[in-house]
């Protein structure tokens, strides 16, 4: 390891042009990984703010709560959820999902709300403000914006409010009375799913990790191979100077150790650096981009470019096997 570091030292100009590649391969990774994250986390903001882990809901609803249908009177310790897409107007339109739970539930926020008042997420205050009417376009109920609370669900803003207002907005509508799941532990006829599953089961989420998944799984494949052909140039470039240094003595093994050291540290050094300008980039990328810092998915990722780009040196490691100290002195490799 010495004499590859030693070699990176004297040859800076060299090994800072790889440096500068792979950081820009990992930052770019790392970046589209924060915005990954962060688009999971609008998907499902509100319900990974639940406390709560398990969710029942209707057999047929897939998972989903805006599918889920429960007419039933809610079983003894579970607590009613309501959740329904809305379309709120006060001379201009605003989606949004309405979460309802008992104004006495510690499940989710603080519900002190008279009959008809909601909390909205701070996005709504862009178009109204607290005190303002709004009206939902479908059924003529009217919701006074009494506070506001965060809370995102499916890329869109959330609005709280209590089973009270939620059976009043049903009689409103003239639907079915029903919620849409039960949550805490207990024996029901329904299907029960974890917090991470409900997560999973919104429109849209699986489809958009995964075209996330197969970008940062290509860049990563595609930068191991940018740092494999480096070193491998830089390989066949001092064959002579490694020649002699066969006809010395030196070992291939001690050659071999010398080219993995030089790849462990520069992509270990360029994980740690893009690391660091990704955690930056959350203090001055704007609130309106969905961009969240995950140190363990970010962590995941830098491991996993690591593990990819030391596979990568096999090539070059071949090169020195087969390398020939008496033909690399005379230019040549057999």
């Amino acid at each position: 390891m010495e004499l590859g570091l030693k070699e990176m030292w004297r040859q800076k100009r060299r090994f800072s042009l790889i440096f500068v590649i792979t950081l820009l391969i990992v930052l770019l990774t790392t970046l589209i990984t924060g915005l990954a994250d962060g688009l999971a986390y609008d998907n499902g903001a509100t319900v990974r703010e639940l406390d709560t882990d398990t969710f029942h809901l209707s057999a047929d609803a897939e998972g989903q709560l805006t599918r889920s249908f429960i007419e039933q009177a809610p079983t003894d310790g579970l607590t009613p959820l309501a959740v329904k897409p809305l379309t709120f107007v006060n001379e201009t339109k605003v989606d949004a999902t309405v979460f309802a739970l008992p104004a006495d539930s510690s499940i989710g926020p603080s519900l002190d709300l008279a009959v008809g008042e909601v909390l909205v997420d701070p996005s709504f205050l862009e178009t109204f403000v607290v005190g303002d009417t709004v009206e939902d376009f479908t059924s003529g109920y009217r919701f006074t914006i009494a506070g506001v609370t965060d809370g995102r669900f499916s890329h869109a803003p959330v609005v709280w409010t209590t089973m009270e207002t939620w059976a009043a907005y049903q009689q409103a509508a003239g639907g079915p009375t029903y919620v849409s799941a039960l949550l805490g532990e207990g024996d029901t006829s329904l299907s029960a799913y974890t917090k991470q599953e409900i997560i999973e089961s919104v429109p849209g989420y699986s489809a958009e990790q995964g075209t996330f998944n197969m970008m940062r799984g290509f860049l990563l494949v595609i930068g191991a191979f940018i740092l494999t052909a480096f070193f491998y140039m830089v390989t066949l470039q001092k064959l002579p100077e490694l020649g002699i240094l066969k006809a010395i003595g030196i070992r291939t093994r001690s050659i071999g150790t010398a080219l993995v050291s030089q790849v462990f540290v520069t992509v270990v050094f360029a994980s740690g650096v893009a690391s660091l300008i990704t955690w930056l980039s959350t203090r001055i990328v704007p609130e309106a981009i969905p961009f969240q810092f995950e140190l363990a998915n970010v962590m995941l990722f830098s491991a996993l470019f690591v593990l990819i780009s030391l596979l990568g040196t096999i090539l070059p490691l071949q090169t020195l096997r087969r390398l020939d100290a008496a033909d690399a002195l005379g230019g040549r490799m057999t």
